[in-house]
């Protein structure tokens, strides 16, 4: 059955798009499930790090399912990419184990997370030109800010997949491994930010988007103003008697 599975380890939360028989197709209920878990994710304040993949060796996801689109039935939900772009506006990171095809609708999931982790198997497709459909969902504008901008409109120009070794090249992966590793190095690399305080692990990803959006000025400010606030909340008394008395820091992320 096609389903968004959820599980807990520790402060990490991993959520499976389930739906192999058809690559990991987001059909019926499951946009709607999937942006639920977000916002789910991000009210439960044991949650650090979010980690998204999709269950197998085969694919991440292929997108939207098409039947669904030209039924008019994804049209007719009202929620247009707005599940695959929740990661873009959330507190708190979220990284993408790619494990396979990535295409459409997932590429824009894949692009809103904060890192991308994907096994040398993977491969990222923008297919607009070849169905008459313009890349959607934030492709245009935030393709080259996350590659080079040849890789971008090579992409969505062509049609053609993007091979995981050309995406890690480019900057767009940020760790390649082996097929089957995905996963495990997304949640080594989902750990490491879990043990850090939570308060600034958010700042600096809502100053960096900022950045982007505003530019330098704008989070140069956000730097000068949010320092000083975060500064004498217990996560930094915390770390700063754990480096003097030479231990690992315990955040709670506390205000």
């Amino acid at each position: 059955m096609p389903e968004i599975k959820s599980e807990t380890v520790g402060h990490v939360r991993i959520l499976t798009i389930s739906n192999e028989p058809k690559r990991n197709a987001m059909e019926g209920s499951m946009s709607a499930d999937i942006l639920a878990h977000f916002n789910a994710c991000e009210a439960d304040q044991n949650i650090r790090v979010v980690v998204v993949t999709g269950a197998g060796d085969v694919a991440f996801s292929s997108g939207h399912n098409l039947k669904d689109i030209s039924s008019g039935a994804h049209a007719a939900s009202g929620l247009g990419e707005t599940p695959m772009l929740r990661p873009l506006t959330m507190k708190k990171p979220v990284i993408a184990a790619v494990n396979g095809h990535c295409y459409a609708a997932a590429l824009i999931l894949a692009m809103s997370c904060d890192f991308r982790v994907a096994s040398s198997n993977a491969a990222f497709g923008s297919p607009g030109v070849r169905l008459g459909m313009l890349p959607e969902g934030g492709q245009i504008g935030r393709l080259p800010l996350l590659m080079s901008r040849s890789a971008a409109l090579d992409l969505m120009l062509t049609g053609k997949p993007l091979s995981a070794s050309d995406a890690y090249r480019a900057g767009f992966v940020s760790v390649l491994t082996e097929p089957g590793q995905a996963l495990a190095a997304a949640m080594e690399l989902a750990a490491v930010i879990a043990a850090n305080a939570p308060s600034v692990v958010s700042a600096v990803k809502r100053g960096v988007l900022l950045g982007e959006d505003r530019g330098v000025a704008a989070a140069e400010q956000f730097e000068q103003l949010t320092a000083r606030q975060l500064e004498v909340l217990p996560d930094a008394i915390e770390g700063v008697n754990a480096f003097f008395e030479k231990r690992a820091p315990v955040f709670t992320g506390v205000a």
